[in-house]
This record gives C-alpha cells, sequence and structure tokens, in this order.
C-alpha cells in the first residue's frame, strides 16, 4: 500500500522532516520512495562532521559529539555494530573496525547503518603472521614479524594506520589498506571479494634500515591519506619524507610506492603533530609549531603548506599558506588519517579558515585517565581556543574523560548508500 503513494504526496511528506536520519529511515521504506526523494534533501543542512569516540577499554564509551554554534553537544544514535571491536581508521564517512576475538575486518557507515565484510587479520601472509591465539579475555593475539623482533600483540594494537582509496558507495573497486606497528617494509591491501589480505612491498628506499652502535632507525609513518585518483600520500619520520602509492584495484588490489622524496626544505622538521589534509581537490599539511605571543608566553599552533606532493619523474612542492583567502574560506579538522575539509559557504553561522583538532589536556596517573578538549584555530590571527560545552554552564569547556589509550574520529556523514 505505501509503495503506491504518489511520488508528490511522498515528497511533501519529506518535508516535514527535521533530521538526517530520520530523513534517511524515510527514504528507505521502499524503492519507489527512494527513487521520488534525492539523497540529500534541499530542505535539511548539511551535516558537518562529528567527532566519534570508541573506546577499546573497560567500560566500553560510544559517543558522538557535534559541533553547533562554536560548541559541542554529545549523541549519538545505537552503534550495534561497534559492540567488541575496535576501530583502526575512518574513511569516506567509514569507520575501519577489527573484532576483538575473531580479527574479522570490516566498514561500517554510523549514519545508514550499512556494513562491508573484509578478510579477517588472520589472513595475513604467513612470512608476517606467524602464529595467533586467543587470551583469556577473549582478545585474538599474534605474534607479528617485525622489523625489529618477532612481537606478540593484541588484534588492535597491529594495525597502525588504516585507510581507503575511495569511497566505498561511489566506487565498486576501492581497496582498503593497513599499515602495521613496526612492519615499515610493506603495507596490506585487500578488496571486499578478496579471500585474504596481499603483502605490498615498499621502494627500495623504505625497504632499507640502518644500524648504528645500540641503536636502530626505522622510518616512522605518521601520516598516511587518500588522494587524487587511486593515491595515497604518507609522511615519514619527523616530518622528513614523503612517500607516493599508486593503488591498482585488480583484482586483487595491489598498492605500489611509485615515488619516495625528502619534504621540501620550507617544511619545518620536528616531532610536533602533522597531518594530511585532503582538500577540494588539493592536499595541505599542516605541521605544529610554538609560537610566541605579544606578552612573551611560548604557545603550540600550526602552519599550513600547500603541497604537491611530485611523482615518479618530479620532485615535490611545499608553499607556506600566508594569505587565508587562498584557502577559499575551508574548515579543517585534524586527525590522523582522518582529517576532513569542507566548504564554510555549506554551514551557514560557520566561519571559515579554521582548524578544529582534539587535544589531550592533562593526565591523572593515578586514575590512568587522560581529559580531551577540542581546540579552534583561527587561521586569521593564529588565535587559539577552546569550544564550550552547550550543555553546561556558559563558557565552560567541552571536555571528557576517558582511558588514555582511546582513540577519537572525525566521521563525514555519507548518506548515500552503497551503490545507488
Amino acid at each position: 500500500m505505501w509503495a503506491r503513494l504518489s511520488p508528490r504526496l511522498v515528497k511533501l511528506t519529506s518535508h516535514f522532516l527535521t533530521s538526517a536520519a530520520d530523513y534517511l529511515s524515510f527514504r528507505a521504506v521502499c524503492k519507489p520512495w527512494r527513487s521520488a526523494l534525492p539523497l540529500r534533501p534541499s530542505h535539511l543542512h548539511t551535516h558537518l562532521p562529528f567527532l566519534l569516540l570508541l573506546s577499546p577499554s573497560e567500560p566500553r564509551i560510544r559517543s558522538a559529539f557535534r559541533l553547533s554554534a562554536a560548541s559541542y553537544s554529545g549523541s549519538i544514535r545505537p552503534l550495534p555494530n561497534t559492540v567488541n571491536k575496535f576501530c583502526i581508521g575512518s574513511s569516506f564517512g567509514w569507520l575501519i573496525l577489527i573484532c576483538e576475538a575473531s580479527s574479522d575486518v570490516s566498514l561500517f557507515n554510523p549514519i545508514t547503518a550499512e556494513e562491508i565484510s573484509l578478510p579477517s587479520l588472520s589472513t595475513l601472509p604467513a612470512d608476517v603472521l606467524i602464529s595467533s591465539a586467543q587470551s583469556d579475555d577473549g582478545v585474538r593475539m599474534y605474534t607479528v614479524k617485525t622489523d625489529c623482533h618477532n612481537l606478540p600483540v593484541e588484534s588492535d594494537a597491529l594495525v597502525d594506520k588504516a585507510v581507503l582509496s575511495s569511497d566505498p558507495t561511489l566506487d565498486r573497486d576501492f581497496v582498503a589498506i593497513v599499515f602495521l606497528n613496526d612492519v615499515h617494509k610493506k603495507c596490506f591491501s585487500c578488496r571486499p571479494d578478496d579471500p585474504s589480505w596481499r603483502a605490498n612491498v615498499n621502494g627500495p628506499i623504505l625497504d632499507l634500515y640502518f644500524f648504528a652502535p645500540g641503536i636502530r632507525f626505522l622510518f616512522r609513518l605518521v601520516d598516511v591519506v587518500p588522494y587524487g585518483t587511486r593515491r595515497l600520500c604518507a609522511v615519514y619520520d619527523d616530518t622528513e619524507m614523503l612517500g607516493i602509492f599508486e593503488v591498482d584495484p585488480g583484482p586483487p588490489g595491489r598498492v605500489t610506492m611509485i615515488a619516495c622524496d625528502v619534504m621540501p626544505i620550507s617544511v619545518p622538521q620536528n616531532r610536533l603533530p602533522s597531518y594530511l589534509v585532503p582538500s577540494a581537490g588539493e592536499l595541505l599539511l599542516v605541521t605544529g609549531c610554538s609560537k610566541r605571543t605579544a606578552d612573551g608566553r611560548d604557545i603550540e599552533s600550526f602552519r599550513v603548506f600547500w603541497l604537491d606532493p611530485g611523482d615518479w619523474n618530479r620532485d615535490a612542492e611545499a608553499v607556506e599558506v600566508d594569505d587565508i583567502h587562498l584557502i577559499r574560506d575551508r574548515i579543517f579538522f585534524l586527525g590522523t588519517s582522518h582529517s576532513v575539509s569542507v566548504d564554510a559557504g555549506d554551514y551557514p553561522g560557520f566561519e571559515g579558515n579554521n582548524m578544529y583538532f582534539v587535544y589531550r589536556d592533562e593526565v591523572t596517573e593515578e586514575e590512568e585517565e587522560s581529559v580531551f578538549s577540542i581546540g579552534l584555530l583561527r587561521l586569521g590571527d593564529g588565535e587559539i581556543r577552546v569550544i564550550a560545552d552547550s550543555n553546561q554552564a556558559e563558557g565552560q569547556r567541552f571536555e571528557w574523560r576517558s582511558d588514555g589509550s582511546d582513540a577519537t574520529w572525525w566521521v563525514s556523514p555519507n548518506l548515500r548508500g552503497r551503490y545507488e
């Protein structure tokens, strides 16, 4: 009966819906309703990225925080697909999850509740995964052949970084890529229908590691993001080196390092946080720095560079952005391998040329807790301020306490159904 409603009546009724979640549920009732309604309704504002906290420790905290009018509030729909799972990445609005008991890997869209299964980490090549067992608390343990020595690790600690080559809702041939902790000479890739993860050897420069008396030098992966068409850009060490990977969807999916170059001299080398940020078809590098205020205080801040990673036959280039108007009124959300950039013009009431980032304000060692807050950097004047909590007294900062090992993820709401 409902499927026979006229498209005009269905569209008229949808205008009374005020949230994206309700609109998606309404649109999913049947195929005629999906055909009658656009994916992105004009009467609903585009939603900003939200901040998701999925705690790997007990108690398992599941929280999402929404930005509104320069303040944050906490709210989240139930996420049953994340129970007993660890989050290892966020790409194109999809969470990359590992089941703690089986090490099965899956993608989960927290907006549409759609899920995509990937091979288990137990299918990693035998020259890397030596053995596996289940601990007394039900967590899968592995012995992994690393660059230093054979190391037993839990499934959530096995993966250093994880990204997708493209949006699974738009590209049937997307590839998932993981970089393992302390396995610097390889990355691993798969497609949804692949039976196992495939090893991809990095370029010859990153295959080398050097020895000195009592010291071993390895290339530490700082950040990696997809950019352009089927490419990844990676930053290594203290922002010293760049790597470019080309993704071949296959099958099977393959990842090849096609270039490795030193970072352009204009970019400072330090151990402060650095983030690669895809932005309007281009790539930005945001690096931490220290600045002295007018009253003589040293504060942490950021510098922004336009980054051209180069190619196998062309050197990388980086130019610092001194004029904020060149950023074209963008809003940035900074996070390792999950930074997001959006156009401020799509979000009435929000100013452009701002950067939001999560920082650990203090650690209470006795309680083994961390206090996390959200900072806002205004690129125009370099001012950093702390975001307020809309659920608390005026002026009180937004913060939450959690285990020191907890991680946060920026997630861009992806309303599109797969292959729609």
